[in-house]
């Protein structure tokens, strides 16, 4: 009797858990909210504004962009081959030349040494004899707005500050794959180095974000955009989003060369033939001849149906797209990204990493696109680095999610609790987006419905809107990952800091009117008395959280529990002790005392739990 081999079980045939089912369709969530809904958008904006400068800056740092990220993707399919035929300190020569230059493009520009745009026609305005005189500087030709020819190249076309910042990424990039090649081919990278250096990146990258975020809410003169302030903190945000990237990178590299089959022709087709071919060079080819395009249009459609034009003796300087072109433009733009999410739904089951590799392309190019196209504006420029970091975490959290299984699979009923973990973690999630998106305020998008103005007295919805769905979407994921039964003491914590956020948010919302610590009992509104309850809870469950740990014999958690707790009750002590306090700040500190006691109800171990995130050695 002939005995045959049983076929091995495909990816998309294995069982899937519930917790990575919800973080894979996150991602495609935004994935397609950003490439379907987002990017059309801009570039209907960009073609109907008053002249067609933004057209240019946008296209040519998004056709930049894809060269830049198609040459990484040729410089992994070249290094990461069983044979390399081009030695890695090449691309290390080059990934730091293209820094180097980035640097240097970027360091002109702040010492004023270039002008940001080129070419560029700066107005000045003075009073002679009580008059309004306007002088017109052009630079780097005198007296010539244009560059090359006068139906070329119009003022500010050319960013010179956006092309310094995508060196440095790309350039830093060309680098860092270089670098870790060596190690990367032969496994010594994959172990322990790679955790620690994701880890350490991505926590990194989150505290930067979290204090940068903090400190521009409630007091954004401390990183003025005009001052050496600003440009400090937009250093923190730009090594926050090196880090992010750094960590997908150096995690996402090992598992391509482990399973190079299913990787490389992939990363070839999008970042090559894709971002290079496709989408970069049609993009600098437009961006280059889109003047004259104009130019030429202009002279046939003498209606004006297509190309509409301000003043007759700036052709094709003051031109722009009239509304119907650029609805025809966003329905190309359209019509792309949604294709190419039809045909990764299509081929799921049977090329995933080739989707999944699209996918972490995509996300990546929208992050650093939203930068790119917001550095002109030093208002918007650490928005936009702020968006940026936040959308590279998504690609790796995604990426990771896709590839490894991080929760029990076994089959059973989720149950009612079960199913609110999953649809409330979705809606969660999307609220932090939605937070997260607040807060931006582009030129090309209207507000969200969450406030977010910096200051004292401002609204700062969205700042804790992404606060506390953040924070309670990790807790429910956490939930779900583990789906074991908790404890009593457990459940009653959890239930008791609930009941403490929500008293104490109620509190935070009615505000106060009078300082009790000082004038007494008697001046207490219902806000104190409303937060006042919260904090009776919130000791509670925090007592009951550690009473849990201590049975549980876990001394890790229970120094947890007390570190954090402590740190949230300095904060509040240090902020009621300043000259002015900031209330909003003293909420914050009692919102942090209790993440230590939410994080020990999520993943800390019950006396006999075997399914602990973390198990005592």
């Amino acid at each position: 009797m002939a005995v045959t081999a049983a076929a091995p079980t495909r990816e998309h045939e294995q069982p899937m858990s519930w917790a990575r089912a919800v973080i894979m369709a996150v991602g495609f969530f935004f994935l397609a909210i950003m490439l379907v809904g987002q990017v059309p958008g801009y570039f209907f904006t960009i073609s109907t504004l008053a002249k067609l400068t933004r057209f240019e800056q946008g296209f040519l740092a998004a056709g930049l962009l894809s060269v830049g990220l198609g040459v990484i993707a040729l410089e992994i399919a070249l290094l990461y081959d069983p044979k390399p035929i081009i030695p890695w300190p090449i691309f290390g020569i080059i990934g730091a030349g293209v820094t180097a230059i980035g640097a240097f493009f970027i360091f002109q520009v702040y010492t004023g040494a270039w002008h940001e745009y080129l070419p560029d026609a700066v107005i000045t305005t003075q009073v002679v004899n009580g008059a309004n005189v306007n002088t017109t500087t052009y630079w780097p030709a005198p007296g010539q707005s244009w560059l090359l020819n006068p139906v070329w190249f119009q003022p500010q076309s050319i960013d010179l500050q956006m092309i310094g910042l995508l060196g440095l990424v790309i350039g830093l990039g060309m680098l860092v794959i270089a670098v870790l090649n060596p190690a990367i081919l032969s496994g010594r990278f994959v172990g322990p180095t790679r955790d620690y250096i994701v880890r350490i990146s991505i926590a990194a990258a989150v505290a930067l974000v979290a204090v940068w975020l903090t400190i521009y809410t409630f007091a954004p003169v401390v990183f003025d955009p005009a001052g050496v302030s600003g440009v400090i903190g937009n250093i923190m945000l730009f090594i926050a989003l090196v880090l992010a990237l750094l960590a997908l990178v150096a995690w996402l590299l090992p598992v391509m060369v482990a399973h190079r089959q299913q990787f490389m022709p992939g990363n070839y087709l999008h970042g090559v033939v894709g971002l290079f071919g496709s989408i970069g060079i049609p993009l600098l080819i437009l961006w280059a001849a889109i003047y004259p395009i104009v130019y030429w249009i202009h002279q046939v459609d003498t209606q004006q149906f297509f190309v509409q034009c301000a003043q007759k003796t700036d052709i094709p300087g003051s031109c722009t797209f009239t509304p119907f072109t650029g609805y025809v433009i966003c329905a190309i733009v359209f019509s792309i990204p949604f294709g190419l999410l039809i045909a990764g739904i299509y081929f799921w089951t049977t090329r995933r990493n080739t989707v999944v590799l699209g996918g972490t392309y995509g996300i990546v190019w929208i992050g650093l696109v939203a930068t790119l196209i917001h550095q002109d504006n030093p208002e918007q420029l650490p928005i936009g680095l702020l968006v940026a970091v936040g959308i590279m975490l998504l690609a790796f959290v995604w990426t990771w999610a896709t590839q490894v299984e991080f929760a029990p699979t076994r089959p059973e009923p989720l149950g009612c609790t079960g199913q609110w973990l999953v649809l409330g973690t979705l809606l969660l999630v999307y609220l932090m987006g939605f937070s997260l998106l607040s807060i931006p305020s582009f030129f090309e998008t209207e507000a969200l419905a969450l406030f977010y103005q910096p200051g004292i007295g401002g609204l700062h919805d969205a700042f804790w809107g992404l606060l506390l769905m953040g924070g309670f979407a990790a807790f429910q994921i956490t939930l779900l990952v583990r789906r074991k039964t908790m404890s009593n003491v457990r459940k009653f914590a959890m239930w008791t800091l609930l009941f403490a956020v929500l008293f104490q948010m109620v509190g935070s919302i009615i505000g106060f009117r009078w300082d009790v610590l000082f004038y007494g009992v008697d001046a207490m509104g219902g806000g104190q008395a409303w937060f006042v309850a919260g904090i009776c809870f919130q000791v509670v469950g925090i007592l009951a959280a550690l009473y849990a740990a201590v049975q549980a014999g876990s001394v890790r958690w229970v120094l947890i529990i007390i570190v954090l707790a402590l740190i949230g009750a300095a904060v509040g002590i240090i902020i009621y002790s300043m000259p002015f306090v900031y209330e909003e700040l003293v909420e914050l500190g009692f919102f942090i005392a209790m993440v230590g006691a939410f994080a020990y109800v999520a993943a800390g171990p019950d006396p006999d739990d075997q399914y602990a995130l973390a198990p005592e050695a």
